[in-house]
């Protein structure tokens, strides 16, 4: 990551001496990613996909059976021509069942209601995908500033080296102090390499959750937005997962397709009404008799003699069904309030300790740091206690970037759970504002 990152700032230099325009680097904001990850995640498209397909299921599920149209002869003598036999008629028929019981209409509310659980599904998933593009989002960027504290600590154990080298050389420390010191910046470098790690597979998840190659065009991230306090009760946030949540609307829906679908299959013991009407067109007899062409119009019942036993077995099936998700709904209602709750709570906890290192020992330790120095430049303490005062200071900076982290992770969960990025000081997308 360090090597790549000189080679875009050598290729920069180059180029801007040459007289080249140089393009600005891409900067990030969370919001943007938010709206590319609306429209560009692949998953949501695939989603998007699939609620046009139970769209388009609507239409047809309520649709009468197809008409019989029908083109024959009727009493064609078998040794003689349409001529020679007063009953032989070129005959046109069309014949139609109509679906009395209503079993139609259900079936076609049915399709609309998994159309709406469909729809409900690509808002929850979408819901999904911000949570894991926030949460991509914050790791990338703290673990930039996990690289920026190893840097600077780094540069202070370089101080160190360089004090305990002329104290060294002046006489006035052993070796021992000397090569204490040698060792530590290894260590540090070891640190910024793994930070360096978190980066690269953090921003590799944030473009694909974008819709973007890994390999895409290398992005800075502008700081992530200052969030208003969390409050202790967690009540707006268990609000925004009860009766109106994508997930329990897409359960309450597919609920109500088992049970109109259920309605549909009883109703499919009740006898259809078909009506059969024909025309028949009587030719002149051979002795140039002519005769009259005749119609017929029949209305009959389909009696549904063998089906009942099926058909009710299919619909106590689809009742059971929708029983079973109405109890889903209730458990999913459940689980939604206790992750949204675990994870205000841990949001809060992370914001109480994250004020409490940055306030009070953040600034304890600096001057702990401070005091070490002069005292060791005074002689009165050794290089292993300024060390270990330094160690302590950077260890407490880095748990203040991990607890921020935690903090992003749990405001993260809070997003995919509710989609509320408004409660956290982000815009929701317009798509999103109009369907509140």
């Amino acid at each position: 990551m360090k090597c790549c990152r000189r080679s875009i700032l050598a290729a920069t230099v180059v180029l801007g001496a040459a007289g080249f325009p140089l393009a600005p680097a891409r900067a990030l904001d969370l919001e943007s990613v938010l709206r590319e990850v609306s429209g560009a995640n692949p998953s949501l498209a695939a989603r998007r996909s699939m609620v046009d397909a139970a769209r388009a299921r609507i239409g047809p599920a309520g649709a009468w059976p197809a008409p019989m149209l029908e083109l024959g002869a009727i009493n064609v003598p078998a040794g003689g021509g349409f001529d020679s036999d007063p009953m032989t008629m070129k005959m046109i028929g069309l014949s139609q069942r109509l679906p009395v019981s209503g079993r139609a209409g259900l079936a076609r509310r049915a399709a609309g209601e998994s159309f709406a659980s469909e729809q409900a599904g690509g808002r929850a998933a979408e819901f999904a995908a911000w949570g894991m593009a926030w949460e991509a989002y914050a790791d990338a960027y703290y673990a930039v500033e996990l690289e920026t504290l190893a840097t600077r600590h780094l540069a202070i154990l370089e101080r160190f080296v360089q004090s305990a080298r002329a104290r060294y050389q002046s006489g006035r420390s052993p070796l021992a102090d000397l090569l204490l010191a040698q060792a530590e910046p290894p260590r540090l470098l070891s640190d910024r390499e793994g930070y360096a790690a978190e980066e690269a597979a953090a921003l590799a998840r944030l473009k694909q959750a974008r819709g973007i190659p890994p390999s895409g065009p290398v992005e800075s991230l502008a700081p992530l937005p200052a969030a208003p306090p969390l409050p202790p009760d967690p009540g707006v946030w268990v609000a925004a997962v009860q009766s109106s949540h994508p997930r329990l609307r897409g359960i309450e829906a597919q609920a109500g397709h088992y049970r109109l679908a259920a309605r549909a299959a009883r109703r499919s013991v009740w006898p259809d009404l078909e009506v059969r009407g024909s025309y028949g067109k009587r030719q002149t007899l051979a002795g140039g008799v002519s005769q009259d062409d005749m119609y017929s119009l029949t209305v009959g019942l389909a009696l549904p003699v063998f089906a009942p036993q099926r058909e009710l077995a299919e619909g106590a099936e689809l009742e059971a069904m929708a029983r079973a998700s109405e109890a889903d709904r209730h458990a999913a209602g459940l689980e939604l309030e206790q992750e949204v709750t675990s994870a205000h709570a841990a949001a809060f906890a992370a914001q109480r300790s994250a004020a409490l290192l940055q306030d009070s020992v953040l600034v304890i330790q600096q001057r702990a740091l401070d005091a070490s120095w002069a005292a060791y430049a005074a002689g009165t303490i050794d290089l292993f206690r300024l060390l270990e005062s330094a160690h302590a200071l950077y260890d407490e900076n880095v748990a203040l970037a991990r607890t921020r982290q935690a903090g992003a992770r749990a405001a993260a969960r809070l997003v995919a759970l509710t989609g509320r990025t408004d409660l956290l000081g982000v815009p929701l997308p317009r798509s999103e504002e109009k369907s509140r």
